[in-house]
């Protein structure tokens, strides 16, 4: 029954056609819209005959009907693209488009609760059949950035349709209220707050930094790099990332910091910061993270850039693994694979969830890739994932400063005593 809609949706948007496109160019992901309406309510009824005398009562209810929730979303997502927005369609938005692929989430989050449904079907052979549908829905928008909500109101939309129990009269009743949407000045204000993605600069820069000349103890290599590993939280999870300069740069996968604009960032000294995400790479599935606050007194970890990396090679792997914060695992390098464009390190270093974005380190400490995966199936072990710094680096965007070149060690890095 339409009485029980209830609908989640996600929608991305970049900005609004002539005139307004000039004016609004942040991304709008569509998170949820749902029912507010308590079940059991009567919102409406079936009225018959010339008196529309009622012979049924509409009440609420907390079904949901999935064909409706998708024929809503679509509905959403089509009224916003008409409106200019730049739609992450939930389907293709070109009959000759197979997939969509986009990789940035949007920097605002729209959602409704629905606060108050009218229902209503009038059957009559003078008047004939119709079905009227009254939708108010409770606007929110969401500034990731900002990490509040920074608009809300209530917008009616009614509409009539042909026949009894008819659909369509509730589609273009929830049009109408998105359209209504659509011409607040103060929602389109909102999206056209201050944002962040203008100070992101094309290329970040680091200095290389020195490893050791020599193979280290597990116990050395572990006490000198402990304190560049940070673990990264955000509402869905939680997984590890490292320092690679003392400005607070961190790198992570792609898959821990997800969709969020912000992430809490503990560090070894046992204080959280904020952290922002400036760049992530869903298909390869890296990601830049910048602790907010200035410069930390953390030097950040050597990069290992250049395939200096060999099969039988020792290694370690040092992460927060189910919340046990810099736990050390050791290993080899298994060897190298291909996962479509993606390289990969496979060890046999022992990973476990709480790994991902956290470093795999040669001997001398430096960096050579970013714990990414692994394969968990009955009787099979040792069949873990990294992705070579070198790509991450290029992928990101981060440009690793050698200095002198002919004083170079085989990852690139300044020759130092261990």
């Amino acid at each position: 029954m339409l009485a029980g809609l209830v609908w989640w949706l996600t929608l991305q948007s970049s900005s609004l056609s002539e005139p307004m496109s000039a004016q609004v160019s942040a991304k709008i992901e569509i998170a949820r819209i749902r029912s507010g309406v308590l079940p059991g309510v009567i919102i409406g009824g079936h009225h018959e005959g010339w008196l529309n005398i009622v012979q049924q009562r509409y009440t609420a209810t907390s079904d949901r009907d999935d064909r409706f929730e998708e024929s809503a979303r679509y509905l959403i997502e089509d009224e916003l693209v008409q409106a200019g927005f730049n739609v992450v369609r939930s389907q293709p938005s070109s009959v000759f488009e197979e997939a969509v692929n986009d990789t940035e989430p949007g920097r605002f989050l729209i959602g409704g609760t629905m606060t108050q449904a009218r229902l209503n079907s009038y059957q009559s052979w003078f008047k004939g059949d119709r079905t009227q549908d009254e939708r108010t829905i409770r606007w929110e928008l969401f500034d990731r950035h900002r990490a509040r909500v920074v608009y809300r109101q209530e917008i009616s939309g009614s509409a009539e349709a042909e026949g009894v129990d008819n659909p369509a009269a509730t589609y273009e009743a929830i049009r109408a209220s998105i359209k209504h949407l659509l011409t607040e000045s103060t929602f389109l204000a909102a999206l056209n707050s201050p944002g962040s993605e203008s100070d992101i600069p094309a290329r970040f820069e680091v200095a290389a930094l020195a490893a050791s000349d020599q193979p280290l103890s597990i116990a050395q290599l572990s006490g000198r790099s402990v304190s560049s590993i940070v673990r990264i939280r955000t509402s869905s999870g939680r997984g590890s990332g490292f320092l690679i300069d003392s400005s607070g740069l961190v790198i992570t996968n792609q898959h821990v910091v997800g969709s969020a604009f912000t992430v809490n960032v503990d560090l070894y000294d046992g204080s959280t910061r904020i952290g922002r995400v400036l760049r992530r790479d869903s298909g390869l599935d890296a990601a830049l993270v910048k602790l907010e606050g200035g410069e930390t007194d953390i030097s950040g970890l050597p990069l290992c850039q250049t395939n200096a990396v060999r099969v039988g090679e020792s290694v370690i792997a040092i992460g927060n693994p189910l919340s046990l914060s810099n736990s050390v695992t050791q290993g080899i390098v298994s060897g190298f694979r291909l996962d479509g464009d993606r390289s990969l390190i496979q060890t046999d270093t022992a990973i476990n969830p709480g790994n991902s974005g956290g470093p795999l380190m040669n001997r001398q400490g430096a960096v050579i890739g970013i714990v990414t995966e692994k394969i968990a199936s009955k009787g099979i072990e040792g069949l873990g994932f990294a992705l070579p710094i070198d790509q991450v680096l290029h992928r990101l965007n981060v440009e690793v400063v050698k200095g002198d070149r002919a004083n170079l060690d085989n990852c690139g890095n300044p020759m130092t005593a261990s």
